[in-house]
């Protein structure tokens, strides 16, 4: 499923792109100082395009019927984010701009950049934002859960629910009190039996169809309301992106 603010936000092969060409210059600098193995580890393309597909995928609550069937509420394996920090010392001296190593901005004799290497790529390569965007989605999105239309969905859901001794009023609900846990290592047969008739029911109600369409024209109200802000934003979004993809496409 898409939303038409999707075209003002990052994407998660831009946010990628972004970090590899980060990463990238943070080598490139650092090697300059002397630091031939600055080790930041790579990106991963896998993390950051599961997190942006379970985000949307649940948007409304789990909705695939397979995926119910094995994993229940539980997500996808994925690898975890790496955790890195620079080595203390001279390489995080360097690296940030401070540090007694670094005294007077220089580094053995080699004058660093304000901010040192992080502070040099923030420069060349600032974080893709888009906080009006992000705003704008957050307020669409309330706006639609509390659309009169999706209310009632919702409760047909709900009734769906409670039909298979199932008593929840939400599907965006915390669904502990139906005895699931979703923090176990693996999903329980409970789990499986509850995450079925959730998506069942909504297969029942059309409740994802009804809301996402609702959603949808929530997001081309808040778009109209503020045209200019939403895209001027985003053209600086992308002018961010597409330099750092020339830089990712560069380093082949």
């Amino acid at each position: 499923m898409t939303l038409p603010l999707d075209g003002y936000s990052s994407t998660s092969s831009e946010y990628y792109a972004w970090q590899v060409a980060t990463q990238d210059q943070w080598r490139s600098c650092m090697a300059q100082y002397g630091f031939k193995k600055f080790g930041p580890p790579e990106p991963s393309l896998q993390v950051a395009s599961g997190a942006a597909d379970s985000d949307m995928g649940r948007r409304y609550g789990i909705a695939d019927l397979e995926a119910a069937k094995t994993r229940g509420y539980h997500l996808p394996e994925m690898p975890e984010p790496s955790r890195w920090e620079p080595a203390k010392g001279a390489e995080e001296a360097v690296f940030t701009g401070t540090g007694t190593e670094v005294a007077g901005g220089t580094y053995k004799g080699q004058k660093i950049p304000d901010g040192g290497c992080r502070g040099e790529t923030k420069r060349m390569f600032p974080m893709p934002q888009t906080p009006a965007a992000a705003n704008a989605e957050s307020r669409a999105f309330l706006a639609a859960k509390d659309d009169k239309n999706v209310k009632e969905a919702i409760a047909q859901w709900s009734a769906c629910m409670k039909n298979r001794g199932l008593d929840i009023k939400s599907p965006i609900d915390d669904v502990k009190s139906l005895g699931v846990d979703v923090s176990s290592p693996t999903p329980s047969a409970r789990e499986i039996e509850v995450a079925i008739a959730d998506v069942e029911c909504k297969g029942q109600t059309k409740l994802v169809e009804l809301w996402h369409k609702n959603e949808e024209s929530k997001q081309q109200q808040e778009i109209a309301k503020d045209t200019s802000t939403l895209n001027k934003e985003r053209d600086d979004k992308n002018q961010v992106v597409g330099k750092a993809a020339q830089a990712y496409k560069a380093q082949g």
